[in-house]
């Protein structure tokens, strides 16, 4: 089915028949004269529009790299605490939406600032330490000869680097709005073991990805 010329095209093109488009035919002069007055009337208005200028451009790369800052930002992995998930010289990502909409669950890989146990320990607030949620408020949490339990559930852990089964802890309950966070490398790792369950409200992201050294380079 044809389909008739838009609007637009039906007021700039003037109708020929087939014959007119013969070489140097004087009618097909006539409609491209025609035709480039139409367009030259149309050059006013397309000086009109207004393209950023440089100086507007620089603005709003800033606007969004604060905009990307707000939402995300890349951590260098310092120590192989994480490992095998996170290895010493990584850069991962922490993503800052998640948590706006929930809380921490069981299995997340969290950023925070470290605890006030720490901070009394001579570690700066500013320091940020990466590892694993193991288990969220109200839950009961213990290990036996290595075997992880959560509400009496023994858990497989198969992000774990080997640990020979050479660690144990207590049972305990998880207070309100404290999560229990460990290093995947449990024989490495500075955790919730040592300095109690961690506050919601240290946490500054989630991770979500990874980069090697080598894909740097």
């Amino acid at each position: 089915m044809a389909m008739a010329p838009p609007r637009l095209l039906r007021g700039l093109i003037a109708p020929m028949s087939p014959a007119d488009w013969l070489p140097c035919h004087l009618q097909l002069l006539a409609s491209s004269a025609s035709l480039l007055h139409r367009w030259w009337l149309w050059l006013p208005s397309l000086a009109r529009l207004r393209c950023p200028s440089c100086s507007d451009g620089l603005k709003l790369l800033l606007v969004l790299l604060l905009v990307s800052a707000a939402l995300a930002e890349v951590r260098f992995v310092a120590s192989a605490s994480m490992a095998p998930t996170l290895r010493p010289g990584d850069r991962a990502v922490a993503e800052k939406i998640t948590y706006m909409f929930r809380k921490p669950s069981a299995g997340d890989i969290v950023f925070f600032n470290v605890p006030t146990a720490l901070q009394n320990c001579g570690i700066s607030k500013d320091v940020v330490f990466i590892k694993r949620v193991i288990a969220t408020p109200g839950d009961f949490i213990e290990v036996r000869q290595g075997q992880l339990i959560v509400n009496g559930v023994a858990q497989n852990e198969h992000y774990t680097a080997p640990h020979g089964g050479s660690y144990t802890m207590e049972a305990m309950r998880l207070p309100e709005d404290h999560v229990f966070v460990m290093g995947d490398n449990r024989n490495n790792s500075c955790d919730s073991r040592a300095w109690g369950p961690l506050p919601i409200n240290n946490i500054v992201g989630r991770y979500m990805m990874s980069f090697t050294r080598s894909s740097l380079q």
